[in-house]
């Protein structure tokens, strides 16, 4: 656990529901002076005390531990501005379904990114068996299986945002090539 990354999440978190320490600590039901030194990252609470603090700050103790969470969630805002640029020619009345299309794709775009990282890491297959008795076979590994099922559902959302896309007129170059 690295406790400055800890006690930034918990300051953040804190100064977003706009509370002092002193009125956030109350809140948490410990001391100030013990809080105060969570979020400077100079102590480590207990997994008790990180269950009150998040319960408080109303995120879960994972989000406190993991910047993990806040890394995918910042690829995946990238993912919808790229995504929103590419397709910015939809028509106003069909603005609101897109956006749903759009924050869908991106985050399945990020978790394929991940998921080939592991494939490529670890491969798509693994040594498998149901007992020690029985010898061990190759088996698709089920991130594997993940991947191809995310990649479908990728595949037909991006069909739906280009389907509601305007088709572009071609241009000059384009009509001479035959394209």
């Amino acid at each position: 656990m690295d406790r400055q990354k800890v006690g930034f999440r918990m300051r953040e978190k804190r100064k977003e529901k706009k509370l002092t320490q002193v009125d956030f600590a109350k809140m948490a039901g410990i001391s100030t002076n013990y809080y105060a030194s969570l979020e400077q990252g100079k102590n480590s609470p207990s997994l008790d005390t990180l269950s009150k603090i998040a319960k408080a700050l109303d995120v879960s103790v994972l989000y406190l531990l993991n910047d993990r969470i806040e890394d995918m969630e910042n690829r995946v805002e990238e993912e919808v501005e790229r995504l929103q640029n590419l397709l910015e020619n939809i028509p106003k009345n069909q603005l609101k379904v897109v956006e749903g299309l759009i924050t869908q794709a991106a985050r399945l775009r990020i978790l394929l990114d991940d998921n080939w990282k592991d494939i490529l890491e670890n491969g798509e297959y693994e040594k498998f068996s149901q007992s020690e008795n029985q010898v061990p076979y190759d088996r698709k590994r089920p991130i594997v299986e993940n991947y191809d099922n995310r990649d479908k559902t990728y595949q037909a959302i991006i069909k739906q945002l280009t389907d509601l896309s305007p088709q572009r007129k071609p241009d000059r170059k384009s009509k001479l090539l035959g394209r």
